[in-house]
């Protein structure tokens, strides 16, 4: 493989094709390309889309280097949550919604990394909450299994993931490497990973990537990147089920009326998830719309509508509008 040639390739934006991706991203994941010219693809990934042959070969490689997570038997989906982003402007809502499914019954994985790079991370609230990173495949599966929550670090997921990820934030940049891991089916046919963009121009794509991946996942532009609802504004939330796709909700124009949101560090952020849960605080309204999609996209009610109703008189604050 010429990487040189892959890397002219790429930034003049000529597609790559599906083989070519897929030796690509085994080579970056298992260490066996040089730090520069991983540094260029990573550059040049970010400022071209390789086309959907290259994102399918990436994935492909990717699935082959995952570990053999197990969603747990039961009668719903394990949602997934990615958490790969820190956040500055808002609190890190991740946990709120990853507890709040995990109180219907429905398992709930979470995967990220450990830092915020600079903002607040998922897995410093979490530390908050109790809910410290699994350290190996077995605690994982006998987290989602016996306490219906588990939070893998992206380490475990595939080590060479992680030293992209690293990589990415040495370089100042965030692309193609989180849009891979956000994207990736680690749990297979037994989950609904919600799959958050960064922007509202990465829309397009993702939807065309995950419909020809198969699957269930709840696409949507995430707060900051980040796998929830702007609290505030709810954005676009698209189901896309085995190649088709289900508009649950249209974006918001205007803004949703807010109860009183913590402060942006974990501690506050970690307390204030507890009050809502224990029904002390009301629950953002695009924060409750994005629950009942979740909860239907695991199956947990026939039809969104049914989902409304339920988390509307379920206890999470008051009675939504």
């Amino acid at each position: 493989m010429n990487y040189a040639t892959l890397i002219r390739q790429i930034e003049t934006g000529e597609a790559i094709d599906f083989t070519e991706a897929r030796a690509l991203g085994a080579a970056l994941l298992d260490g066996g390309v040089p730090e520069l010219e991983t540094a260029a693809f990573l550059v040049a990934f970010n400022q071209h889309d390789p086309g959907p042959d290259a994102w399918l070969g990436l994935h492909a490689a990717l699935s082959e280097r995952l570990p053999d997570l197990a969603a747990p038997p039961g009668p719903y989906r394990t949602v997934v949550l990615p958490a790969y982003h820190g956040v500055r402007a808002l609190p890190h809502l991740t946990p709120l919604l990853a507890l709040l499914l995990k109180s219907f019954g429905v398992p709930v994985l979470i995967h990220g990394v450990l830092e915020g790079g600079g903002g607040v991370a998922a897995a410093y609230v979490l530390r908050e909450l109790g809910i410290m990173p699994c350290s190996t495949t077995a605690q994982v599966n006998a987290g989602l299994r016996d306490e219906g929550l588990a939070f893998a670090p992206v380490a475990l997921l595939n080590p060479g993931l992680a030293s992209l990820l690293a990589l990415r934030g040495r370089l100042g940049i965030d692309g193609w490497v989180t849009r891979l891991v956000i994207m990736a089916d680690v749990l297979g046919e037994r989950s609904v990973r919600v799959t958050p963009t960064s922007s509202a121009k990465d829309l397009a794509m993702m939807r065309e990537v995950l419909q020809a991946l198969g699957g269930h996942a709840l696409l949507m532009q995430g707060c900051e990147g980040e796998a929830f609802a702007n609290p505030f504004q709810r954005p676009d939330m698209m189901l896309v089920q085995d190649g088709q796709v289900q508009q649950l909700y249209d974006a918001q124009s205007t803004s949703s009326p807010l109860a009183n949101l913590p402060a942006l560090d974990a501690r506050a952020t970690g307390a204030w998830t507890s009050e809502v849960l224990h029904d002390h605080l009301s629950l953002p309204l695009p924060i409750r719309n994005q629950l009942a999609a979740c909860l239907y996209g695991a199956g947990y009610t026939e039809d969104l509508n049914q989902a409304r109703a339920i988390t509307a008189i379920n206890g999470f604050g008051r009675v939504a509008a």
